[in-house]
């Protein structure tokens, strides 16, 4: 009976004992329930919810990430640590259930908003549980000036790449077209990724690119890029023979295309020609790397009648034509 007595004694100790040590294993605090990520659009209203069990006197708190190892209090317990009228703090208590939730609201986000944010609950100085959420807001693609050219230059033959980067979230996809919707070297009227590449460019590859970049939030953001092709002059003649008769003027041609811009002189018998008062030269450049130069004789003798070289130079090169002048055998008009 003795035995009996002290064995339910032993098991009533054990028993409380045990109910003890597990509730004091329940007394740590938890956070048990924080809101998932979130994606917004600048201008909305959000808030955050962070729900702490057995939580007791202990301090609970928001912040915001700054970097890998600092950050920013926002709030304590119902109390709000910066002064920004965007934020409010709600402390909501289950006293009975030893819970609390944290309500974060801010209204009218901003770009800067955007991060990585904490709920923690401070256990001592040194130690404290936390859980963090990430916002990510919205904002149209933007061009990056930096990274971006606004021009650029190749040889012809050379091969070229244009890279052309954007800024935005979500994540902006990158095309191409050319102005006026003018087919793309490699076909089409447009292509995809953020890096164009143009195979063995040719002239007529030159003008004007544009970048587009789009993520569906806003308009997309467009920048026209000039590309340049440089190439060694390349000479073409309408008359290369061209018939007069003595005492009247006649007029010389010729059509040089080139990029850079090319200098050009007419020659005859080897000895390059200036402007006198027989001879009247003039070069005119179009928008289309195009250089028109005329050779004018004023009042044809017997030796002028001869080979003529359009002679054109820029830094990739030269090119020569050869016109010749002579005297018909039927009388033509005067020009």
């Amino acid at each position: 009976m003795h035995f009996s007595r002290l064995n339910n004694v032993w098991w009533g100790f054990l028993v409380w004992y045990c109910a003890l040590a597990s509730v004091a294993a329940t007394t740590a605090p938890v956070i048990s329930d924080i809101t998932a990520d979130l994606v917004s659009s600048v201008g909305d209203d959000i808030e955050f919810n962070c729900t702490v069990e057995n939580v007791g006197r202990m301090s609970v708190s928001w912040a915001k990430r700054t970097s890998e190892i600092g950050s920013v209090v926002l709030s304590m317990r119902s109390i709000l640590s910066l002064s920004d009228p965007r934020y409010t703090i709600v402390e909501t208590l289950d006293d009975k259930a030893n819970r609390a939730t944290y309500t974060f609201k801010i209204t009218k986000i901003e770009s800067t908003d955007m991060g990585v944010y904490e709920c923690q609950v401070i256990l001592t100085a040194t130690d404290k549980i936390t859980k963090k959420l990430s916002l990510s807001i919205k904002h149209p693609a933007i061009i990056s000036e930096e990274r971006t050219p606004k021009s650029m230059l190749v040889t012809e033959g050379q091969n070229l790449e244009v890279n052309c980067y954007a800024d935005g979230f979500p994540q902006p996809t990158i095309s191409w077209e050319r102005e006026n919707r003018a087919i793309m070297p490699a076909g089409g009227t447009s292509s995809e990724g953020h890096t164009l590449r143009i195979k063995e460019a040719h002239r007529l590859d030159r003008g004007g690119y544009y970048c587009i970049a789009s993520n569906g939030v806003g308009q997309p953001d467009r920048r026209l890029i000039r590309i340049e092709v440089e190439f060694r002059p390349q000479i073409s003649v309408q008359r290369p023979k061209i018939a007069q008769m003595l005492n009247h003027a006649a007029e010389l041609e010729c059509t040089v295309q080139a990029y850079p811009a090319p200098a050009v002189f007419w020659y005859r018998n080897g000895s390059k020609l200036q402007s006198n008062s027989n001879y009247q030269i003039s070069n005119t450049a179009s928008s289309h790397e195009a250089t028109t130069s005329v050779l004018r004789i004023s009042s044809i003798n017997e030796l002028d009648f001869g080979d003529y070289y359009c002679n054109a130079t820029n830094k990739l090169g030269h090119a020569d034509a050869r016109l010749h002048l002579f005297q018909p055998v039927i009388p033509v008009p005067s020009m």
